[in-house]
């Protein structure tokens, strides 16, 4: 095991090859291509995605589909290539989540996904090649049924 400080919990013990390898690195970030992907005890089915080589660097990322059920993964073969995908390899994404002062109007990045060939632990921050998706997405439906009229 290893010692790893992050963002949201001090220093934890995970497993020594637990990271995954970002071969093209998370927008604005370039000089970072550690991550661990560590679950959220007091938020299920949301992750940290905890840069190995900077404590404070930390994304939240949740699978889109739970909020967004037809989201469909579609990236181009650049993209699959990176992630050196074979028959058999295992492919998981994310959505970036930002949570504003009002956790209600939540957002997730489904234009920019974390896509992560889970057998190799290779990753990238794909890009959609759906026009359906936008980089704010609202991950709750916030508007109520207006009322019926009498």
């Amino acid at each position: 095991m290893e010692a790893v400080k992050t963002k949201a919990y001090g220093e934890i013990k995970v497993a020594e090859e637990s990271f995954i390898f970002f071969k093209r690195e998370i927008l604005g970030f370039e000089s970072y291509h550690y991550y661990y992907l560590i679950e959220m005890g007091d938020l299920p089915n949301f992750y940290w995605l905890q840069s190995k080589e900077e404590p404070s660097l930390a994304f939240i990322v949740v699978n889109p589909r739970l909020f967004n059920p037809d989201y469909k993964l579609d990236i181009d073969d650049i993209d699959r290539g990176l992630l050196e995908v074979e028959e058999g390899d295992e492919v998981i994404d994310f959505a970036i989540v930002n949570i504003p002062e009002d956790a209600h109007k939540m957002t997730m990045n489904l234009l920019g996904p974390i896509v992560i060939n889970v057998k190799k632990r290779l990753a990238i921050q794909g890009i959609s090649l759906s026009n359906e998706y936008g980089t704010k997405v609202p991950i709750f439906n916030l508007q109520a049924e207006a009322p019926e009229e009498v």
